[in-house]
């Protein structure tokens, strides 16, 4: 079974995701580490399949437990952040770490500024998209001015 297949039948099905495209590599293979497109409210859906630790209407897609392995740090990716498996996380000494009265917020990482940040002490996901190729982190800005301002506990 190929990833795409893979995808389809356990998970975008599930989510409602029909409109999506994979890119693939040499020899027409999934390149699952990059190169899945979708649509914002698609990348809302798995944001909230992941805040609900793998339930989704009440229904669990994915095992609770690779929820929480796929998101915990595995290693540090320099002074603001840390990365699990296609995962990243603010270091608690990161700006947005120290925001957080709870440092649990993880998220994934687009190229050009597409993310799905997920803030589960908040429940909360904000996704966002964007064409910032030169400076993609440019929605931590934004992300810590104006989304954070909001939605964070005291």
């Amino acid at each position: 079974m190929t990833a795409e297949n893979f995808a389809q039948s356990y998970i975008f099905e599930f989510l409602g995701i029909s409109n999506w495209n994979w890119r693939t590599g040499p020899n027409q293979i999934t390149n699952t580490g990059w190169g899945l497109d979708l649509r914002p409210r698609d990348m809302l859906k798995f944001g909230e399949l992941y805040l609900k630790k793998g339930v989704y209407h009440n229904v669990q897609i994915v095992p609770q437990n690779w929820i929480t392995q796929s998101t915990e740090t595995k290693i540090s990716a320099g002074p603001s952040y840390n990365y699990a498996y296609q995962w990243w996380r603010f270091s608690d000494t990161s700006s947005i770490g120290m925001a957080l009265k709870i440092n649990d917020l993880f998220f994934a990482w687009g190229y050009g500024g597409q993310f799905i940040f997920v803030m589960p002490h908040l429940n909360t996901v904000v996704v966002s998209t964007g064409g910032n190729f030169e400076n993609s982190s440019i929605a931590f800005d934004f992300l810590e001015d104006y989304i954070l301002a909001v939605v964070k506990s005291d």
